[in-house]
């Protein structure tokens, strides 16, 4: 279930200019070509039963642990809520140059 989430999620994102690929439960996003950083979207068990837990994770050029985020989603609406909140995280993670 996990997969086919983070599969659906990955397809909202994916354009031109932001890469994400699923990777079985996770979505890996590289935000900008110029930044090593990457944002994954891990998709796991809620404890309230219909939804989904959802983490936003910044990993370094190492892919080292930064930040996390977590958000709950209903299980039907997790891919388009992800895809949703990654762009406020992504405001939070990359401010705009000045």
């Amino acid at each position: 279930m996990y997969a086919a989430v983070a599969t659906a999620t990955a397809e909202l994102i994916h354009n031109p200019a932001i890469e994400a690929r699923a990777v079985l439960n996770s979505v890996f996003v590289d935000v900008t070509p110029d930044d090593d950083r990457t944002v994954k979207i891990a998709f796991t068990g809620a404890p309230e039963w219909g939804h989904i837990r959802v983490d936003f994770i910044l990993l370094d050029a190492r892919k080292a642990h930064v930040d996390t985020v977590t958000g709950t989603f209903p299980a039907g609406q997790a891919a388009g809520q992800a895809h949703q909140a990654l762009f406020d995280v992504i405001d939070a993670w990359y401010p705009p140059a000045s």
